[in-house]
């Protein structure tokens, strides 16, 4: 009878150890966009939410919370790069075993290259992320990208919506390529 309860204990502390949610307080994604060839400006979201469960990390971006400083530009990426009204988030998942971060002591870091699975309305990418992982306390763990992410428009199939963009603002060009870099924190729930 011991060592039934003395397993049982043991695995719902595994189950719960395996409980982290985002603290979007403590979390940014950002991204700049290029415009005219020679004019770059940086952007964010301002929600994140988001959990990992030991094995999946999965990440909501709400893309009514895209920031870009000037409404009505909000209000047009929104529309017709997002597609707002059909698709209300970006969504990002990857597989993290909550074993490659069991000897991660408090302070320590590692780095780490992660397939990110990224889609963006009705697609979905690959993209690879290097970060760097850090147990900020026995409950908190942050990842932070070494150098940013280089997401293609392209891949994404938002090009119609990028020219439209284009054509609204009177530019002669919209980079495809779009630098993305993000903190995220978790903590244990």
């Amino acid at each position: 009878m011991k060592l039934f309860t003395l397993a049982l204990v043991f695995s719902s502390s595994l189950v719960s150890a395996a409980n982290w949610q985002l603290d979007n307080s403590q979390s940014s994604l950002h991204f700049v966009s290029v415009k005219n060839e020679i004019v770059a400006e940086t952007h964010h979201f301002k929600q994140l939410s988001g959990n990992w469960d030991g094995s999946m990390v999965n990440i909501s971006i709400p893309v009514n919370s895209l920031e870009t400083l000037i409404p009505i530009r909000n209000e047009r990426i929104w529309q017709y790069v997002l597609q707002a009204e059909q698709f209300a988030a970006i969504t990002v998942s990857a597989e993290l075993k909550q074993d490659a971060l069991a000897n991660l002591a408090v302070r320590d870091s590692i780095l780490l290259e992660l397939p990110l699975n990224v889609t963006i309305a009705t697609e979905t990418a690959a993209l690879n992320a290097n970060l760097r992982i850090t147990r900020l306390s026995a409950n908190t763990l942050q990842a932070v990208t070494e150098a940013p992410l280089m997401l293609n428009t392209h891949s994404f199939k938002l090009a119609a919506g990028v020219g439209k963009l284009q054509q609204l603002a009177g530019l002669q060009s919209i980079s495809p390529l779009v630098p993305v870099s993000f903190t995220v924190r978790f903590n244990q729930q």
